[in-house]
């Protein structure tokens, strides 16, 4: 009897070559900039395959992969996205984290392909790393 059992990981091409799995959201609540306020982490179920961030407010939003990055805590470890734009990213994420870059709450719509890949073999999301927060 085999007892090896396999599953993909990040590393397995195939997961990132075909189609995602889609998921969608709209009417995001992206919060008001604030020392009291934490960014609105959007959990994914499973590692994405790339993800399409359209702000739909009436100001900038911030994107980043980290709570602490995306409200500029330490480092402004996030970048901006403009007022009716949008962005798509090929990114293997668990989750990224969106807020106002004003003090004003902002909406967006966040749609993404998903692999099949389970989130916990990407726990941290890259947390700690340069440029994530």
């Amino acid at each position: 009897m085999a007892t090896n059992y396999y599953r993909a990981g990040l590393g397995n091409v195939g997961s990132f070559q075909s189609s995602g799995i889609p998921w969608a959201s709209s009417s995001v609540n992206c919060p008001a900039s604030g020392a009291s306020n934490a960014a609105n982490e959007i959990n994914f179920p499973y590692v994405t395959k790339n993800i399409v961030i359209r702000n739909d407010g009436a100001g900038d939003i911030r994107v980043g992969f980290s709570d602490a990055g995306v409200r500029g805590i330490e480092n402004p470890y996030y970048f901006t996205l403009g007022q009716n734009n949008s962005l798509e990213l090929d990114f293997k994420v668990s989750r990224i984290y969106l807020y106002s870059h004003s003090a004003g709450a902002q909406d967006a719509t966040v749609i993404a392909g998903l692999t099949g890949i389970d989130p916990m073999n990407l726990e941290n999301n890259w947390t700690g790393n340069h440029g994530v927060g």
